[in-house]
Formats: structure tokens, sequence, C-alpha cells
């Protein structure tokens, strides 16, 4: 019934709702083989997914959930990545109380966990959806570092918004740093909140700002954000920031972006700087 995951040096890659935390024992006993809950269950089978309940009102609610929107949230995927069908189908996919967000042991895992919430799993699987197609076509877009995380969100935010408004103080908190450059810096790891913040913003500038659509974007890539925008625009990346951190400064009230609840505050009216 249960699949073998990844090899024992797996490094886990997470998407986890701010102030969660997963810890290193629920790693471990997943890393060699998944270990199933004690009322674990076979909850239902779409074409590319196997839903697994852990057993409780919650994990079976969360199961349905999953259920009844992966199908369409792997289309959209499908169609953003260019039609692209990864290898090692079907996902299998596990409600899982102690996953406080969602994870899988690669970028290329199909073996997920998910928080068994019904009105937010739907949202975290996505997120690690789109991190299998961004493996599947390798062109820059990494899960475990800003870049692609920060697309993983976003395009899950998308299919989802029920689950960005959660996300809203990690953009806050990187402008409230100092607004880091991590559009043009790619080294921080998928749990750097304020890195993935400052990604999501960037992400949302090439989409709504700059009007380039999520297919054009995925099929641009690059090793960093700014990579993926020269591609984009024929640009300096450095330049692009500069322009990204002009319009975020036009709705900057006191130290606070004034943002939707859906994290994404572009279009706004702004001058390219010089």
């Amino acid at each position: 019934m249960f699949r073998r995951l990844f090899g024992s040096g797996a490094r886990a890659r997470v998407f986890l709702r701010p102030g969660a935390t997963l810890s290193t024992e629920v790693l471990r006993a997943h890393r060699a083989r998944h270990t199933p809950a004690l009322r674990e269950r076979r909850a239902g089978q779409t074409t590319n997914f196997i839903v697994f309940s852990d057993g409780t009102a919650n994990g079976d609610a969360a199961a349905q959930a999953m259920l009844a929107s992966a199908e369409g949230d792997f289309q959209a995927t499908q169609q953003w990545f260019g039609g692209l069908t990864p290898s090692n189908l079907p996902f299998y996919v596990y409600a899982d109380p102690n996953a406080g967000g969602a994870y899988h042991l690669s970028c290329a895992g199909t073996d997920v966990h998910v928080l068994s919430d019904s009105a937010l799993a739907p949202g975290f699987l996505t997120a690690e959806i789109v991190e299998v197609f961004e493996a599947a076509l390798n062109n820059g877009w990494d899960c475990g570092v800003t870049n692609g995380e920060s697309l993983s969100r976003v395009l899950a935010f998308d299919r989802h918004p029920e689950i960005a408004g959660d996300f809203n103080q990690t953009e806050q908190d990187w402008w409230a740093s100092g607004h880091p450059d991590h559009v043009n810096d790619n080294s921080a790891g998928d749990t750097d909140q304020l890195a993935s913040g400052c990604g999501d913003l960037f992400l949302y500038y090439l989409h709504s700002q700059l009007t380039f659509d999520w297919p054009s974007i995925c099929s641009a890539g690059g090793p960093a954000l700014g990579a993926c925008y020269r591609s984009l625009t024929g640009y300096d990346p450095a330049q692009g920031f500069r322009d990204f951190i002009a319009a975020l400064s036009t709705i900057d009230q006191g130290g606070t972006l004034a943002l939707p609840p859906s994290g994404n505050p572009f279009p706004v009216k702004a001058s390219r700087t010089q």
C-alpha cells in the first residue's frame, strides 16, 4: 500500500504556515519509508492522486477536500508549465496533523504530507504540486530556495486565495527589515519567510504590474528571480529590483505596505527609477 520515499540523505522540502514548525522526528520517521498513522486509511483516488486520511474526522474532511480539488489544480498547473506531465505519478497524499502545512522529501517527490485541515489542505497541496512541476521542467526553478518556493506559493495562492492571507505578514516583515534583495540573491532556503515574502511580491510585480502571464513566467525560469526578469524583459535585473522597490514605496504607509487580503498590491502607479 505504501511506497518507499526517497533516500536517507534527502532533505525535506517544506511549506509551513507562518509560526508552524515541523519536527525533525517527523521527518526522520518518513525518510526511509512512509510511517502510517494508527488509523490511516485510503480515502479515494483520482487520475493523478491517491489520498489517505489519518483516520480522524479532520483527516477525513481534509482528504475529501483534496480529492475534490486536486485534479483541477493539477490541470491548471499543467497549463502554467506548458502541458508538461511529471514522471513518478500518481501523487500519494497523506492528511497529516503533524505536517504544519505541507512537505515532501525532494522537489520531485510525489509523496506529499498535508495538514489535516479541510479549508487549507487543497491550497497547501497545490504548492507541492507546483514544486513537482518545477523539478520536471528543470529550467532553474528550485523549490529549495527563494525562486522556486515563491513561485509555488503564489501559484497556490492564485488557485486558493483562502490561504494567502496567512502569508501577508511575511511580505510586511521583509519590507520592514529593509527589503533586502532576494530577487538577485537566491541563496535563502525554502523556510526563510522574509526571502519568500520578497519573492512573492516580485512575482506579483512581474504578473500584475508588468503583465506577464504565468505560463511565460514559468517558461522563463532562471537561477534567480532576477534572471527570470531579464529573460522576460531584456533589462538589467538590478534595475528591475530598484523599479520594484520604487513601486512598493508608493504604497508604504509609515513603514507598512498597504496590502489587500490576497497579498498582491499590483498594479500600482509607479515611475521607473534611474
